[in-house]
Order: C-alpha cells, then structure tokens, then sequence
C-alpha cells in the first residue's frame, strides 16, 4: 500500500514524465556512477548477512532466539530515525551538492539533529530494557536484556553512517561509497574472528566497535569530500551525547526505588526527556535553539 501511494503522489506532483524515445548516451554517462552503486549494494547485502548466518550455524537456537528478539526491537527506533533523515538528506545535499561550504554547514546540523534525537532515545531504552522485556515479553525473555542494551550502545551512532554515505553519493563520489563498502566488510570479519569465541555477546560488542570504526573511517572520507573534519563531527554530537548520559544516569538513580515496571518506564522517560531539554536550553546548544525559534515562529503565526 506505501508503495502504491508513493508512486501515485509522484505523479501527481513531479513534473518529469518518462519519454517514448531511449538516448544511449545518456545512460553511459550514468553507468560509471552506478555501477559502483550496484557493486555497493551487493557488497552489502553480503555484510549484512555475516552476522545472521553466524549465529545460526554456530550457537544454540535458544541463545538466537535472544539475539534475534534483541536486535529486532533495538534495530526499531534508529531504523525510523535514519529513514526519515536519509529521505530528506537525499533531496537537500542534491540540490546543494556543487557548493562545498553550504554542504559542510547542511551535513553539521543534520549531524546535530540525530545526535539531539538519538541519543536521549538509546539511553532510555537502555535504562529501561528489563522492565520493558519484562512487561511486553514476560521472564522468559529477560535474557534478550544484555544483547539488547549492547546492541543499542551501536545503534545510536548507526544513524550517522547513513548521513555519511547519503554525502558521498550527492558529491557523486561513489568509488568513496564502494570503497567503505569493501573495508565495512574487511573491518567486519576481522572482529568477528577477534571476538567470536566469546560467544553471541562478544559478536554483539564486536557490533558496536564495527559501527564507531566505521564512523571514524567515514568522517575521514567527509574530509576529503567537503572538509567536513573527524574533529567537527565530534564537537557536532559529543554534548549531546554527554547530557543524555548525565540526564539517563541520574534519572536511573532517581527511579531505582520504583518498583512498577509501568510506572518505572514512564518516569524514566519523562523524567530524561525533561532534563535533557532543560539542560540543552540551559547550555544553549543549537538544536535546542532551533526547537525554541520553530516555537516562536508558530505563536507569532497564530498571533
């Protein structure tokens, strides 16, 4: 149904219709792009599944059935941020793909959004992993809890890959997409021979050390791309990340002696979500200035 609709907005709404006559030239001027892109996409599509396969074959099906439930529910909040920041990345850093500068300032801020959103998210849900498992799963769950708040430690910086990869396509540099392909996979089954006779929990560290590795390799290749430095894109998500952490921590202290599992989650949250907001105006970091101006905005509006 999504793809249906999709489909029919665009042609209501994008004026480009396909033409009746085929120009060859045209598509050997994509060729060279893509077929990069192609190679990629497979290259990918193999990585993905290194993990998987492993633990099918070589651990007990119920320590599996842990890791899958864990990796399935931790994949479903970053999954929804990173898709919603891919489908507009795609659009801005096309357009302002030709001005090196405007395109550093444009990746920073989205770098600065995900950062503002993912990180008070992956705190909380590790704060709060047991009693949730435990209220929507049952005991029979609880030892999903490890994997998962592991697990969530990778994926609250996973959102930022995607940002990365998104700029080197809109610079039209794909031999820099292919290449962090080929060493994502070197730099995969290096950790996975490091870190696999410490069974499933080792393979799930060995996760989050892939993602900040990558992370790393990727804000090296943005240098090249846009000057976009490693540097910068630390300062751009290092205070966000330390005050969800100082709010995360103090509220898990706070809550301790709430014995509810409802109740404990909850509090967990609200209490988080308000320091963090708190705390970020308080420090006047830009997200949350860019919060405060949207508001404005709409009062003067509605005045």
């Amino acid at each position: 149904l999504y793809a249906f609709l999709r489909t029919v907005f665009l042609w209501i709404y994008s004026p480009w219709r396909p033409s009746r006559s085929f120009e060859k030239k045209a598509l050997q001027s994509l060729f060279g792009f893509s077929n990069k892109l192609l190679l990629t996409s497979i290259i990918q599509s193999v990585v993905n599944n290194i993990y998987p396969s492993l633990i099918a074959v070589f651990y007990p099906m119920n320590q599996v059935a842990f890791f899958d439930r864990a990796k399935k529910y931790q994949e479903i909040p970053f999954t929804m941020l990173s898709d919603t920041f891919r489908s507009v990345s795609v659009l801005i850093l096309s357009e302002i793909n030709d001005q090196t500068e405007r395109l550093k300032r444009v990746v920073s801020k989205m770098m600065k959004s995900i950062a503002f959103l993912s990180f008070p998210i992956g705190f909380v849900m590790i704060v709060v992993a047991e009693p949730t498992f435990f209220l929507f799963f049952r005991e029979k769950w609880l030892a999903s809890v490890p994997y998962f708040q592991v697990l969530t430690l990778g994926g609250m910086f996973f959102p930022f890959t995607f940002i990365f990869n998104e700029l080197f396509i809109a610079r039209e540099r794909s031999d820099f997409f292919l290449g962090l392909e080929v060493v994502k996979g070197v730099v995969l089954l290096m950790l996975i021979g490091l870190f696999f006779r410490e069974g499933i929990m080792g393979l799930a560290a060995s996760w989050v050390v892939y993602v900040l590795i990558i992370l790393v390799i990727s804000s090296v290749m943005a240098k090249k791309a846009v000057s976009y430095t490693p540097g910068r894109f630390v300062c751009d998500i290092l205070p966000y990340m330390l005050v969800a952490f100082v709010c995360a921590a103090a509220s898990y202290w706070i809550t301790r002696p709430v014995e509810n599992n409802l109740l404990y989650i909850l509090a967990n949250a609200v209490l988080t979500g308000f320091a963090y907001l708190f705390i970020c105006r308080l420090l006047k970091l830009e997200m949350s200035e860019e919060i405060k101006h949207w508001f404005d905005s709409k009062k003067k509006r509605s005045a």
